[in-house]
């Protein structure tokens, strides 16, 4: 039983002295978890930052209230009015709410036209506007719309209810025959009149999660929303035009690092130690192992967008040119990512478990794994630091909406830039010569 005692204390040393395990063990997955529970609910925000667009045209109390609700919505990011190219500030109209979102610059609008309740009106009549880029981003967009429309209903089958009462029964009857409908209830069940009678003023609530299809169909009879969706609807899959990017862009990551890490076996092996007695500077090591990483960045990439293609019909070639240029730029960066987890780590262990967390956590932020719209602004902010975020965002530009060069040249300037920040970074570290000793 000693014997039994003496090991079992020895792997618990060997265990705390591996940072790496360690490291995988506790940290991996409570980052992770943070990040988990920061987006689904944990903290309890919900979504932020939802670009929603906005256009009233109407002048009825209840277009008025349905904008005002909006405005109390901490998911959205609420845009009533746009630039043009002098400067000037105006408000929207129907056409260029609808270039707003055509252009990615919101994720949808909401237009309240005209005749969205006039005093004719038994239905109320609202325009929505949307582009599918993130689906779940979407849904939870529609989700928050039709619940802000909804809740308009009792007020607008009310003032239905009186009009439709005055227009069967003639102005002066149906008005007599609705404030008796108010006086005997004010009288029995001691009911405000102005409820009944000025149903626009109340302050209404929807009582009930009522689910069932004749709930849904007079619902849709009273409230009508008009979708159309702008982008997107000519994808024959749209979850694969989605996806392949931040798939993609992790992989990379991976597989970057891992290659990035086999300089530990060359050193282990002596094969750093015979290059550096023949004519062969650490410089040119570096170099080699540098350009064979971003080589084998791009092939990857390639394959995988051209898998896609195969596989699911995504559209690669119709924008080949402005997809290549985001190809390359995401290598350089992610190979530059590489050779930094390289630099700093002692042991081909540390690579790898640093290698772990960091892209795990940059995936999870950066918008592979949901959209970052649903993470706390601190999180939003800090995924625009991240090599993922660009690179999947620049993706989707190019498969989703078709953008020109200049479109994604944000994009290109931010990938090379964090590459190049990250390569003098690294050489400097790898001038110590920790990894050729």
């Amino acid at each position: 039983m000693k014997q039994i005692y003496r090991l079992f204390k020895s792997s618990y040393r060997i265990f705390w002295n591996d940072k790496v395990s360690v490291a995988l063990t506790f940290i991996v997955p409570m980052v992770l978890m943070s990040i988990f529970g920061a987006v689904f609910g944990g903290s309890g925000s919900g979504p932020q930052g939802i670009r929603l667009a906005v256009l009233n045209q109407s002048t009825s109390p209840v277009a008025k209230s349905i904008e005002s609700s909006l405005d109390t919505i901490k998911a959205f990011r609420i845009i009533k009015s746009i630039k043009t190219d002098s400067g000037t500030v105006v408000a929207f109209d129907t056409n260029s709410i609808q270039e707003y979102v055509r252009d990615g610059k919101a994720a949808a609008a909401l237009v309240l036209p005209p005749d969205t309740y006039a005093d004719t009106s038994v239905a109320l009549y609202v325009e929505f506007y949307y582009d599918p880029k993130n689906d779940m981003e979407m849904q939870t967009v529609r989700g928050l719309i039709q619940q802000v429309v909804f809740s308009q209903f009792p007020s607008v089958m009310a003032q239905s209810t009186l009009r439709q009462t005055e227009r069967y029964l003639g102005m002066q009857s149906g008005s007599a025959f609705n404030h008796g409908v108010a006086t005997l209830l004010h009288k029995y069940f001691k009911v405000d009149t102005n409820i009944i009678l000025h149903p626009a003023l109340s302050d209404f609530t929807m009582a009930g999660n009522d689910s069932t299809g004749m709930r849904s169909n007079f619902l849709n009879t009273i409230v009508h929303i008009e979708n159309k969706q702008l982008i997107g609807k000519e994808m024959k899959n749209p979850w694969a035009t989605r996806s392949v990017g931040g798939w993609g862009i992790m992989f990379l990551m991976f597989t970057l690092t891992a290659t990035s890490s086999s300089m530990f076996d060359e050193r282990r092996s002596g094969v750093l130690m015979r290059f550096l007695t023949s004519p062969v500077s650490r410089t040119h090591i570096l170099w080699n192992k540098y350009l064979f990483n971003m080589s084998l960045g791009i092939i990857q990439l390639m394959f995988m967008f051209l898998f896609g293609c195969m596989m699911f019909q995504i559209d690669i070639f119709s924008n080949i040119f402005n997809l290549m240029l985001l190809i390359i730029a995401a290598s350089v960066a992610c190979t530059a990512l590489g050779m930094l987890i390289a630099a700093f780590s002692q042991t081909r262990q540390q690579a790898n478990g640093l290698g772990t967390l960091l892209i795990l956590s940059m995936s999870a932020i950066g918008g592979a794994w949901f959209p970052t719209s649903f993470m706390p602004s601190t999180i939003q902010l800090f995924s625009k630091l991240t090599v993922v975020y660009w690179s999947i965002d620049g993706f989707m530009e190019v498969l989703w909406r078709g953008v020109g060069f200049i479109a994604i040249l944000p994009h290109l300037l931010v990938l090379f830039g964090i590459g190049g920040l990250l390569n003098i970074v690294s050489v400097r570290q790898f001038r110590k010569g920790h990894i050729f000793d």
